[in-house]
């Protein structure tokens, strides 16, 4: 007899779509139940060996069986990751890596008799800079003459996007927020430059693709299509080495970016970079938590001194270049605690979805205990004209109960700021150490204030206010 106990997560937004089971966030991990339906698919998973060597080879990430859950036939408790991300705040190359791990994952299903039944990005997560693939039930029962239905997802999810960041620009990775289930594959072929119609693999996987999409875009037409079309065995793998081929041929051209090169073109002194640097890894240490933020990161420097006193750090930055260099050097070290994120702070990632919910915001994802905003606030006053009391409120929502946060106040005097400004006639009167104080003190406490050595800028700390 099922042994049946009440669920006692929340459940997750986007796992409604998936008739197989459910996914709900617990505590201290998430629990998925797997509903009888999908039994066959489970068992030839287990009885084969593809769900072993898949967690043992890190591919998939790992599981256990625990009790059916109310109406469950099985029910699975995996551990939650320290921080979810999505496509549309990923590099280049964490989508490539993505892409290339999905292939990865789906030859060793189909060396066991399975294939992917669906091929979304949102399958994919990061550990560090290790891809980890995480829908446990993405898996089913391969027809070996019957096409790979999710072969449309994948371009639309992964090759389409990349090829769109490669040949026309790499904010490109955005549209993927504007469609959930990925970039429409005519909307990518008006897009692409001509070159492109003479790259045989971007030719059939994106342009033909799309006109044959056109051609039985018709629902009935479609099904009819998919019901009479029988393949070769090796038709699919074929299919797969292509795809895997095309993505590894795909590079992003070297661009130059107005903070890529931040580090070489800043106006500290050896002395103040060795000073501020100090200050952050002992603030950082004495503190300690699971999840720390690096707002305006650029390529990482002191998003490594975090690393040592959290579980997770995320390193966001809005210069894609920025980040995608980081995330190259994090994917060289073997890196499992840094994330490299793409964000403007000015305009933090939506919820999408349906009813807004499948796909949380930026805001409702990140709960950290730490927060670093370094050379940063002039930015977001300056650049993006938002007022220091707002820029407080959003830090304070950041953070969880007695969070910190670390920020560097760079007065209008500093070298930095004037550059900023020449371009503009703005004049801020009020923008001040002691008026950022002020506004801040509304939602934190001062905890501490340090000067710079040999500079006009001051690091302030302070404490979440409940």
């Amino acid at each position: 007899m099922m042994c049946e106990r009440t669920l006692s997560g929340i459940p997750v937004g986007g796992s409604f779509r998936d008739p197989s089971g459910r996914v709900y966030l617990c505590e201290d991990h998430i629990q998925r139940t797997i509903q009888a339906s999908y039994a066959p698919h489970w068992e030839a998973m287990l009885s084969n060996g593809f769900a072993h060597e898949a967690v043992q080879s890190g591919l998939l990430l790992e599981y256990s069986e625990t009790e059916p859950v109310e109406n469950s036939w099985k029910n699975l408790k995996i551990p939650k990751l320290p921080y979810i991300t999505y496509p549309y705040e990923w590099t280049f190359s964490q989508l490539k890596d993505a892409a290339l791990h999905t292939l990865k994952i789906m030859k060793l299903a189909l060396e066991h008799g399975l294939i992917l039944k669906d091929a979304t990005a949102y399958n994919i997560q990061f550990i560090g800079a290790q891809p980890v693939f995480i829908d446990h039930l993405s898996f089913e029962i391969r027809d070996s003459r019957a096409p790979w239905a999710a072969y449309l997802q994948f371009c639309k999810h992964f090759l389409t996007p990349l090829a769109l960041m490669k040949h026309v620009s790499p904010d490109c990775g955005k549209f993927s927020s504007l469609w959930i289930d990925g970039v429409p594959l005519d909307f990518a072929s008006t897009l692409l430059p001509c070159k492109t119609l003479f790259s045989p693999s971007l030719q059939i996987h994106i342009h033909q693709h799309a006109r044959m999409q056109k051609k039985y875009g018709d629902a009935g037409q479609s099904a009819h299509k998919a019901k009479t079309l029988r393949m070769k065995e090796n038709s699919v793998p074929n299919l797969c080495e292509t795809l895997r081929m095309t993505i590894e041929n795909l590079s992003l051209p070297a661009r130059k970016t107005e903070w890529v090169d931040y580090y070489e073109d800043t106006n500290y002194t050896e002395r103040a970079a060795a000073d501020k640097m100090d200050f952050v890894r002992k603030t950082a240490g004495a503190h300690k938590g699971k999840l720390a933020v690096d707002l305006g990161a650029n390529t990482g420097t002191y998003s490594q001194l975090l690393a040592g006193s959290y579980g997770c750090v995320l390193a966001a930055d809005v210069d894609y270049m920025a980040v995608e260099k980081h995330y190259l050097m994090l994917k060289e070290e073997g890196n499992r605690i840094i994330i490299p994120l793409v964000l403007d702070l000015s305009a933090p990632s939506p919820a999408i979805g349906w009813a807004l919910r499948e796909r949380n915001s930026f805001n409702e994802r990140c709960q950290a205990d730490f927060i670093t905003a370094l050379a940063l606030i002039h930015h977001l006053v300056f650049a993006a004209g938002l007022p220091l009391d707002k820029t407080a409120e959003y830090f304070h929502h950041l953070l969880t109960y007695d969070g910190l946060l670390v920020l560097e106040f760079v007065p209008q005097e500093d070298s930095q700021v004037q550059r900023l400004l020449a371009a503009r006639n703005n004049f801020y009167p009020t923008y001040s150490i002691q008026t950022c104080i002020a506004e801040y003190s509304r939602y934190f406490d001062l905890l501490e204030q340090h000067r710079i050595e040999e500079s006009l800028r001051t690091i302030l700390v302070f404490k979440k206010k409940t």
